[in-house]
């Protein structure tokens, strides 16, 4: 398997710090999750959340970064976004644990240190059909969590009738 190093494949921009922020607004962890498990396919970038080390193609780009999230920018027609999203969250899992700083309580990577990785690189077919099923699972994952939550509110719901009946 050939590899590539991402500082090869992509433009990193580490968001503003947060008291800098004026009139605009701010790209939220939230924003992150939707994101994450967001149905549409097309983007060119994508965002890292510094704080749990997790990458989410980014959709909601007209809000502004904060320092806690890197934006990553590339061609898509060279790396599939959702392929990086695998590779980051699943695939290179165990090598980003090692990269955390900070203290036991409070862990961040840092942009020198995620510019260094290696990720495996197939074709761009390879990747776009890996990437294809990565956003499907997180879609389905999405999903079943929204599933369950509604069926615990109607159970809930019952279980207060029966008490008032």
């Amino acid at each position: 398997m050939k590899y590539r190093i991402l500082q090869d494949l992509m433009q990193f921009t580490v968001g503003k710090n947060v008291t800098r922020i004026r009139d605009q607004q701010i790209y939220t962890p939230e924003d992150f999750e939707r994101d994450l498990h967001s149905m549409d396919g097309n983007t060119t970038a994508c965002v890292i959340n510094l704080i749990n080390s997790k990458a989410a193609p980014l959709f909601s780009g007209t809000k502004c970064i904060t320092s806690n999230f890197l934006r990553c920018a590339f061609d898509p027609d060279i790396l599939d976004p959702w392929y990086f999203c695998y590779q980051f969250n699943v695939g290179m899992e165990q090598k980003i644990n090692m990269l955390h700083q900070g203290t036991a309580s409070v862990k961040k990577l840092n942009i020198k240190s995620v510019s260094e990785l290696q990720i495996p690189f197939p074709d761009i077919m390879r990747q776009r059909q890996i990437g294809a099923l990565y956003r499907k699972a997180m879609v389905q994952k999405k999903l079943m969590i929204l599933q369950a939550e509604n069926i615990e509110k109607m159970i809930l719901e019952v279980l207060k009738k029966l008490e008032e009946d």
